[in-house]
């Protein structure tokens, strides 16, 4: 009888929380399931994945800490934090994991994602993918400007070690073709699409959901800051935001706002003012209408202007959009299947 083949070990690397990385998390429970397959996801402990992720039994969750440099010299913390990710990320890759055969990294972060993953799979000789879902070097020059010499060191990176990649995955068309057009990167356009968790909630899971959201969402009228614009409307025990149940039956409260959910990692690349801008214009069109409800607006995620735009909330003064954060988004998958509407 012949020895059973070892199964394919792929390894999903995001220098990131993992928890707030869906995309990857959703490559790691796909791979998952190819037979004779074991997925290690590898990044920064932080956020909980979701349950599918947790549950199967072929994944192996591999945290470790982020690293945590004064930024108040951007000259010395940058290259420091750098080092210090570079030697954490070739003990875990080079000592820790054992053999690979196809390592997937999610790019941006470029540097020292990109040169660590390559020289691991020439190390080990497994496959180099990369995920495409920004550019890094954009995304520095947001914080340093386009013309800093690190700039120009990270744009040669990406498109260099883009070239060297055995496979690249990106989340657009347009993304596809400045990569053809501008590196010669021949990228496959990979869509963000719902797994198959991502099922429509019952109005009972919904009403279950809301129960226990009571504490963060109090009620929609309350802004972060602890104001309130209006009082709020009387609530039984038996009642969330959007349900109430009456008899033993849970039914949709006619008074119900209409809830949008948005996430966002509060970042310079993120112009999370638009949207903001946006709420405006439409608090004022339904101010006074009587025909709309009023919107709830939760937005997930941590980053580091969250506390710039909930002072920018606190100033809004909206009368009728209300909104308010939370950092998981686990918490909320599902009402995401239950939108009516999806914009990307």
């Amino acid at each position: 009888m012949s020895p059973a083949t070892p199964p394919r070990h792929v390894v999903v690397l995001v220098l990131g929380d993992v928890g707030r990385s869906p995309r990857m998390q959703y490559h790691a429970v796909s791979l998952s399931k190819m037979p004779n397959t074991k997925v290690t996801l590898v990044g920064y402990e932080g956020e909980r994945c979701v349950p599918q992720l947790l549950a199967q039994p072929n994944i192996h969750l591999r945290t470790f800490a982020p690293v945590k440099v004064s930024r108040s010299l951007f000259v010395l913390s940058g290259p420091l934090k750098v080092l210090i990710q570079l030697c954490q990320l070739f003990w875990i890759l080079l000592f820790t994991l054992g053999s690979i055969d196809v390592l997937m990294v999610q790019n941006p972060p470029t540097i020292p994602t990109l040169c660590v993953a390559w020289l691991t799979c020439k190390l080990k000789r497994a496959k180099f993918v990369i995920d495409w879902h920004n550019f890094g070097y954009t995304v520095l020059a947001l914080s340093i400007g386009e013309s800093h010499a690190f700039v120009k060191i990270a744009t040669t990176v990406e498109r260099v070690f883009g070239q060297l990649a055995d496979a690249n995955f990106c989340v657009t068309k347009a993304m596809q073709g400045w990569l053809q057009n501008h590196w010669r990167i021949h990228a496959t356009v990979l869509y963000d699409k719902p797994p198959e968790f991502f099922k429509p909630a019952s109005i009972a899971e919904k009403h279950e959901l809301f129960t226990r959201l009571a504490d963060q969402l109090p009620a929609p009228w309350v802004v972060p800051s602890g104001n309130t614009t209006k009082p709020p409307k009387p609530m039984d025990t038996n009642a969330t935001l959007l349900t109430t149940e009456i008899h033993s039956a849970v039914h949709d409260r006619l008074d119900r706002p209409a809830v949008l959910i948005s996430s966002t990692s509060w970042t310079e690349d993120e112009d999370f003012g638009l949207l903001f801008r946006a709420l405006v214009l439409l608090d004022a069109r339904i101010v006074d209408d009587p025909a709309y409800p009023d919107v709830l607006v939760v937005v997930t995620g941590k980053g580091p202007q969250k506390a710039m735009y909930l002072k920018k909330i606190q100033d809004m003064q909206l009368v009728r959009v209300h909104i308010t954060t939370m950092y998981s988004f686990v918490i909320l998958v599902p009402l995401y299947s239950n939108a009516q509407s999806q914009l990307a």
